[in-house]
């Protein structure tokens, strides 16, 4: 009787757990516009932001008043100093697969208000299998391991068919992003930091 219970609780257990897990679709966020701020205060800010972040700046231009940051690997559970995995489904897409997110904002000036727009692209790496000559290589079909270190090897022709594959916005991020180069924005207008 108390194993059936157990059985019956771990799995209601494991069912709420891959249930809160579930990626629920956000739309993409709206442009932020602000007032009282000009397009390249705005720019500085939300480097500063990205900064914060972990983001590395890769382009900047203020004629086109765009900014890219480079691709950045998605933490894992534990880095908890990192800002880059918004929800659970985010936090175990990352510590599962090897995800990269580059941000993008874009930055237009309309009618005296600053709007700015985020994409956050989201990539997860493709590694093509091995193929197994014979029943010995299997035991290190992905991995060649001894007492202290295990690694990953990956031969040309596998090297060759890497590739990161998009697999679509990080609409939440983008959220989070806005809403922090807001209330920097917002905070150093009231005379904050």
């Amino acid at each position: 009787m108390m194993a059936k219970q157990v059985i019956i609780w771990t799995l209601v257990t494991l069912v709420s757990f891959l249930a809160g897990c579930t990626e629920k679709q956000m739309a993409a966020p709206e442009p932020k516009c602000l007032s009282g701020i000009d397009v390249n205060s705005a720019m500085k800010t939300s480097e500063l932001v990205l900064v914060g972040m972990n983001f590395v700046i890769d382009k900047q231009d203020t004629t086109l008043h765009i900014m890219t940051t480079k691709p950045q690997t998605g933490s894992q559970f534990f880095e908890l100093w990192r800002k880059d995995n918004v929800g659970g489904y985010n936090c175990a897409q990352s510590n599962l697969h090897s995800i990269q997110r580059t941000v993008e904002l874009g930055f237009n000036e309309i009618q005296g208000q600053v709007c700015i727009v985020c994409t956050v692209k989201r990539e997860r790496l493709s590694i093509p299998e091995k193929d197994i000559d014979s029943a010995g290589q299997a035991q290190s079909l992905f991995t060649s391991n001894n007492k202290t270190m295990q690694s990953l090897t990956i031969n040309a022709e596998q090297e060759k068919k890497m590739d990161w594959i998009d697999i679509g916005r990080d609409n939440r991020l983008e959220q989070v992003i806005l809403d922090k180069i807001d209330k920097k924005i917002t905070g150093k207008k009231k005379g904050g930091k």
